[in-house]
């Protein structure tokens, strides 16, 4: 089994060096030990008008942040940042653990406006195996994108176990989320974490939260409360989702 904690967490916009602090207090209360950690999309600076202001080369202080919880609490970290490479700008997720990134994956399915005119699309999935299970981290948007979750099988066996979303979804379409969530987590038959924020972005959009775990036949294993700054925790048990699988093989 592997336990996951989610980070739902207000994000002033742009102070870094605040908001990393302000995740360093919130950890001080998590109780029981997590394998993994979460936090929201763009997590140390929030969505501006300018995210290439925010943007270093090699991930920063958001990354070194995210290695040094990876080691205080004995997990790995996950959470994106925006990084320019070669001139372009990603919103990159990066995988970490107490030695340094295990993985990366560049957003796909940039949002309209902005983001989409600022950043640069990723090309690519990343798998993650750890902890015995299989990971595929996406990003916030690509949750409308069924094809890009699709659990494709190689040789008779499912690419990924549990499906990660790290999101900025606004208030209005909070509802849409995890009804979206809830059916990658039925169709892909795995379990589906999604980390929300909440407050207000640097753009004057609210967000109320839906940070939520669902197992693989789309029902809520554990949820935040909304507008509230929370760690939600969840173990998902590795034995139920194989035995599902043998149960109602539906993947191929």
């Amino acid at each position: 089994m592997v336990t996951i904690g989610l980070v739902q967490s207000d994000i002033r916009p742009g102070a870094v060096a605040e908001n990393l602090a302000h995740y360093e207090e919130m950890l001080r209360q998590l109780t029981g030990s997590v394998q993994l950690l979460v936090f929201p999309e763009m997590f140390a600076c929030g969505f501006g008008p300018d995210l290439g202001a925010y943007a270093d080369a090699d991930g920063g202080q958001s990354l070194a942040f995210l290695q040094r919880v990876a080691r205080q609490y004995g997990c790995e970290t996950v959470g994106t940042v925006p990084v320019r490479e070669r001139g372009d700008l990603f919103n990159r997720l990066y995988w970490v653990t107490a030695e340094g990134p295990r993985a990366t994956y560049d957003k796909r399915h940039l949002f309209f406006g902005e983001e989409r005119m600022q950043c640069t699309p990723g090309t690519e999935r990343t798998i993650v195996e750890t902890f015995g299970y299989r990971f595929l981290p996406l990003i916030c948007f690509d949750v409308r994108f069924p094809e890009w979750s699709r659990n494709h099988c190689v040789e008779g066996v499912p690419e990924y176990d549990c499906l990660l979303y790290t999101a900025n979804f606004p208030a209005p379409r909070e509802e849409v989320l995890l009804r979206l969530a809830a059916a990658r987590a039925i169709e892909n038959q795995a379990y589906v974490a999604v980390v929300n924020r909440i407050g207000t972005d640097g753009n004057g959009f609210a967000h109320r939260g839906g940070t939520a775990v669902f197992d693989p036949e789309g029902n809520i294993m554990a949820s935040a409360a909304f507008d509230r700054e929370q760690i939600v925790t969840a173990t998902l048990p590795l034995n139920t989702l194989k035995s599902l699988r043998k149960r109602f093989p539906v993947l191929g």
